[in-house]
């Protein structure tokens, strides 16, 4: 019980430092180039990344497989059925990097029609970043491959050293690179080099840690069917997401391309929020399916339980930021002129955002276990009602009708998966009551002053 407990704690530190580094290049990079780039170029520079970011959704899940499938090959002692698994994921995500690539270059053609908002000086310089950082994004994707490895591992502490600290070279690369020039291709390129460090560092991590024979003869059509099973409703989860949260920034860029500068700093601390909860939540992949090998269900819900309460802590505490003392934080770090048009984005996405990651640390529990095919239905139900409401109300209400979306999508999303998703799954049970009471009810009640206070007189 101690090993197992160090063990999620370790995972858990590693994680945040991860996704801490990721945080800090989130709200460092901003800072710096709202000062030095115009709005537009900063418009453009956000739509690079969201662009670039497309190849990620094309993992399907593989890496959180490969975590899984390794964690419980290693418990059996398996060490055939580990090469077999790490050489068919890598033909599989080598496949799906082709796809990425097919599928922005077509993205890249039509990139004056799609944003035609956006000042025709701009396009070339657009498509070259955006390609610059999407041909190393699907290189990135079979190097991926061994961040499962070293998850499934529960060595997360390898990744967060080669992530993080490739980030945060990119990063000053970039900051130091804006001084001489404003050129995106040229941010791009710092970027798209030190994530593909990134990527180098975690194979060579892995390689010392496990002793693979990787090749591609010895990847399996059977393991490939296995992997495509179990990755086959984390492709319905891909898509959701990117229809949540993966979309946002390109629809504002195309129905309101003067308010994507400020949307993106709204949506940058967005993600600096979510990725500090995902480093938490990620971290309980390994152990929970190794706590299934043992048929050990009570301990499951107890860490998912906990997690939840947790998550439910920070992002309450981040809306009653956001509410208090949001302007005069987004004056500080970006200045008054971004801080005026971003906070009501930034608002309405706290709240929507803290709606949905109600459920983030079952969601990580139904992965674990193999019984993600039971979320399909929130997920999908969210992607569809975020991105239905996102056109219909940006196309009257312009960006804020894209924020409003998010928020609506999160609402519709968390009876279901409250009434239906949490059910007795076997290996996965979860008490309803028990989530409410103790996951949701005691943080809102620790903090129910603050959020009556911005009920009634916020505004």
């Amino acid at each position: 019980m101690k090993r197992l407990r160090w063990t999620v704690v370790k995972n858990a530190i590693s994680n945040i430092v991860r996704g801490g580094a990721t945080a800090v290049v989130a709200l460092a990079l901003p800072h710096f180039l709202t000062r030095s780039l115009d709005h537009d170029r900063f418009a453009a520079w956000a739509l690079i990344l969201q662009i670039a970011a497309y190849a990620n959704y094309l993992d399907f899940g593989l890496q959180t497989a490969v975590a899984r499938y390794l964690a419980q090959a290693i418990e059996r002692g398996d060490q055939e059925g580990c090469d077999r698994l790490i050489s068919t994921a890598i033909a599989l995500l080598s496949a799906a990097a082709l796809v990425a690539l097919l599928i922005i270059g077509g993205v890249l053609v039509f990139l004056p029609h799609i944003f035609a908002q956006a000042p025709v000086s701009l396009i070339v310089e657009l498509r070259m970043g955006a390609t610059v950082l999407a041909v190393s994004a699907a290189i990135l994707l079979p190097l991926s491959t061994f961040t499962g490895v070293l998850v499934g591992l529960h060595r997360n502490e390898f990744p967060a050293l080669a992530i993080g600290g490739t980030r945060l070279l990119g990063a000053a690369l970039v900051i130091v690179c804006v001084r001489f020039t404003h050129s995106l291709v040229a941010l791009a390129a710092c970027i798209a080099l030190c994530n593909l460090l990134g990527g180098i560092a975690q194979y060579w991590f892995a390689r010392r840690l496990l002793a693979m024979r990787i090749a591609f003869v010895n990847a399996s059509r059977k393991m490939a069917r296995e992997l495509a099973g179990y990755c086959s409703t984390l492709m319905i989860w891909s898509v959701a997401m990117l229809f949540v949260s993966g979309l946002d920034v390109t629809l504002v860029g195309y129905f309101d391309f003067k308010a994507l500068s400020y949307y993106s700093i709204a949506a940058t601390l967005i993600v600096f929020v979510s990725g500090l909860n995902n480093a938490v939540m990620n971290s309980l992949l390994a152990p929970i399916a190794t706590l299934q090998a043992r048929h050990e269900v009570e301990r499951i819900e107890r860490i998912v339980l906990s997690a939840t309460r947790l998550t439910s802590f920070v992002d309450i505490a981040f809306i009653i930021i956001v509410f208090l003392f949001g302007r005069p934080l987004i004056t500080l770090w970006v200045g008054p002129n971004y801080a005026d048009g971003s906070l009501l984005f930034l608002e309405i996405l706290a709240v929507g955002q803290a709606v949905r990651l109600l459920g983030s640390a079952y969601s990580v529990a139904l992965v674990a276990t193999g019984l993600q095919r039971f979320g399909i239905l929130c997920v999908a139900v969210e992607g569809v009602a975020n991105l239905a409401a996102s056109v219909l109300l940006a196309h009257r209400m312009g960006a804020v009708g894209v924020a409003w979306g998010t928020l609506i999508g999160s609402v519709i999303a968390a009876p279901i998966l409250i009434g239906y998703v949490m059910r007795n799954r076997g290996d996965l049970t979860v008490r309803r009551w028990r989530f409410l009471l103790q996951g949701v009810g005691l943080p809102l009640l620790c903090f129910s002053p603050f959020i009556a206070w911005i009920i009634f007189h916020h505004r």
